[in-house]
């Protein structure tokens, strides 16, 4: 069964009013008859009466069109409309074939008994109209989808424009007055009905044309039958002038009615684009602007306003526009030596926004050039305010950064007894020099040259204790990620200084395998350390419970396809096939003291590089840890030391 759309009010409201009044009607008109009351009957002595079998069926059709407006059982709308649809068409039968089937008087021969001159038959007009009305109410309370109103607004306008001609031609042989106001009224309630069937994103259904086309036909139609019943002759001048006004009037009204609803649907559809592109752009905040180059004239979005914190009634002029570009990109923008022979320039780039208030904005300005087919010059981009996304990515980096320290902070510990032996060899060195340096001044003479010499030897114990703590300070210190060149062969041997105290001690042999050239990157001199450090801790403790064969770490380094690479290899207890993946997980550890973000970090920090780690069980005991970064090309390690040094001396 099929539901009738929702969503239209006035539709609904017309098509019940429509119902109650043809309820209305024909209980008015029966209650005549039973009262005897010529009066409600005809109206008037010389005009013809509705019959009882009008008025009933006046009463049910109302009934069934009020059922199916306020979307009832539809049962009883069907039940309603069966007996109207069967008096009707054995109504016309009687007229069309004259027969006498008494289908008149099956309510009583009423005309008798008030004492009317007409025998009280449905005049074939009426038949007609009651016919179609309840066949088109039967059949949208059984299997008519609504939402093809197509039908339905045809036989709507069919109805109503007989109902007119039957209520303005008032003759015996047509149908009574009333009667033929009831069939307009029934007529406008299938037309409402069909309405509503319509979507609600149109003003007026689509049948409409058809609908109006249908309506002029059947009154066009109506009016010549009651012309000719009237005594015209067809070839008269009033019928014609009907047919011919007939004729042209409803394809020329049908046809107006369908460019202006043509013309709302484009309007309609470029108003909702617009207002797409708007809130996408919102969205998004991302403005855009078209600019003529030669005349200057400027046309933009409402967001790029928004994005300049510009109002929307002031215009966006050449000069607002170049605070979207660096002053050469937008000298070259317009000028015409720099373009391209046949098109414009191709920007693609961040830049800064500086507003009058001392605030700042980051955009991405996309913009390309095209000649029109005059020559002139326009460009056509867009403006991106990526503000906050820089703001996230720049906290995200202090996070990561704060991260790689802390985790830098939790491998200080292992490194606790190796830091205090570096420490104290240079300082018990310290210790007995300047012992010795004192006997040598108090001896008689004194010893000046050994005092001298044993001077020396303090300053440079000095100096080893002091790079000792330089080392741990860089390796440890709060600061923001810094890009240098950098060789990744003596950031290894650095740290392998800082542990070979900690690997003696954990009874580790070690071999540094590492490429005879220099490994030059560009990176972050100590978070690289920290991914070797965490690597190198890392074997130590997975040999820590290797007992009956040797404890051996391999730190090599190398050069392959453009990328450095330094592996840590151990023979401690290794991993499982499955869980390599897992160990770079956040919070994973197979120790049971473990933090697990040592080597969570350490992929973070090589990712930040643009190269990768992994790790991979060996052949024998162990495993090996390997990571790879881009190596940095001569020229561009002169100009990221350049950018290094610049960055040191602001």
């Amino acid at each position: 069964m099929t539901r009738i759309a929702h969503g239209r009010s006035w539709p609904t409201s017309l098509a019940a009013g429509c119902a109650v009044l043809l309820i209305l009607l024909g209980a008015i008109v029966l209650a005549g008859w039973i009262a005897n009351l010529p009066t409600l009957i005809q109206l008037r002595p010389e005009l013809p009466p509705m019959t009882r079998n009008v008025a009933a069926s006046f009463l049910l059709v109302g009934v069934a069109l009020l059922v199916l407006s306020l979307r009832g059982p539809r049962w009883i709308a069907a039940l309603c409309a069966v007996p109207v649809l069967a008096v009707s068409c054995v109504s016309y039968a009687d007229f069309a074939f004259r027969l006498d089937s008494g289908i008149h008087e099956i309510l009583g021969p009423s005309y008798i008994n008030v004492q009317l001159r007409s025998p009280g038959r449905m005049a074939p007009i009426t038949a007609v109209s009651l016919a179609v009305t309840s066949a088109s109410l039967l059949a949208i309370a059984t299997v008519l989808p609504l939402r093809t109103g197509l039908a339905l607004s045809l036989a709507g306008a069919v109805v109503t424009a007989f109902g007119l001609v039957a209520a303005l031609h008032v003759k015996p042989s047509l149908a009574a007055l009333h009667t033929g106001v009831g069939i307009a009224i029934a007529g406008a309630g299938l037309v409402a009905l069909a309405w509503r069937s319509a979507p609600p994103g149109q003003p007026t259904p689509a049948w409409l044309p058809l609908g109006i086309a249908a309506g002029m036909a059947g009154l066009t139609a109506a009016l010549l039958r009651a012309l000719l019943v009237g005594g015209y002759a067809p070839s008269a001048p009033l019928p014609l002038l009907v047919l011919g006004i007939g004729t042209l009037l409803g394809p020329v009204l049908a046809f107006t009615v369908h460019l202006a609803q043509r013309a709302h649907a484009q309007a309609a559809a470029l108003e909702r684009s617009q207002a797409f592109l708007e809130e996408a752009q919102a969205l998004s905040r991302t403005g855009s602007f078209w600019w003529r180059v030669p005349t200057g004239e400027i046309t933009c979005s409402r967001q790029l306003h928004r994005i300049l914190e510009v109002g929307e009634a002031q215009p966006v002029g050449v000069e607002l526009l170049s605070q979207c570009f660096d002053s050469e990109t937008f000298r070259a923008l317009g000028d015409p030596a720099a373009q391209p022979e046949g098109r414009g320039l191709q920007v693609d780039g961040e830049h800064r926004l500086q507003l009058p208030g001392g605030a700042e904005k980051h955009l991405h300005v996309v913009a390309h050039g095209i000649r029109t087919k005059d020559g002139v010059l326009e460009y056509i981009g867009a403006v991106q305010d990526v503000t906050a996304q820089r703001a996230s990515e720049q906290a995200l980096a202090e996070v990561r950064s704060e991260f790689a320290r802390v985790a830098r902070i939790s491998s200080l510990g292992a490194l606790t007894a190796s830091i205090a032996h570096e420490v104290q060899q240079p300082l018990a060195a310290i210790i007995m020099n300047s012992s010795t340096c004192l006997r040598m001044l108090e001896a008689d003479p004194p010893n000046v040259g050994g005092a001298r010499e044993t001077a020396r030897r303090n300053i440079r114990d000095g100096n080893r204790a002091a790079e000792v703590v330089s080392r741990l300070r860089s390796l440890f210190a709060k600061k923001p990620f810094t890009t240098e060149a950098l060789d990744l062969n003596a950031a290894t041997r650095e740290v392998l200084a800082l542990c070979a105290n900690e690997l003696q001690r954990s009874r580790v042999q070690w071999q540094a395998d590492l490429a005879g050239e220099a490994l030059t990157v560009a990176g972050d001199r100590v978070q690289l350390q920290q991914v070797i450090l965490n690597l190198v801790l890392n074997a130590v403790e997975a040999m820590g419970t290797v007992e009956g064969r040797p404890r051996l770490l391999v730190v090599k380094s190398g050069r392959e396809d453009g990328l450095a690479r330094v592996s840590v290899q151990d023979t401690g207890t290794g991993f499982a096939v499955a869980d390599a993946e897992s160990l770079f997980d956040a919070f994973y550890t197979t120790k049971p003291e473990g933090m697990g973000i040592g080597l969570s970090v350490s992929r973070s920090i090589v990712e930040r590089h643009h190269g990768r780690l992994w790790a991979a069980a060996n052949a024998g005991p162990g495993a090996t840890f390997t990571f790879a970064i881009p190596l940095l090309a001569p020229c561009a390690a002169q100009g990221v030391q350049v950018e290094s040094a610049a960055g040191e001396l602001a």
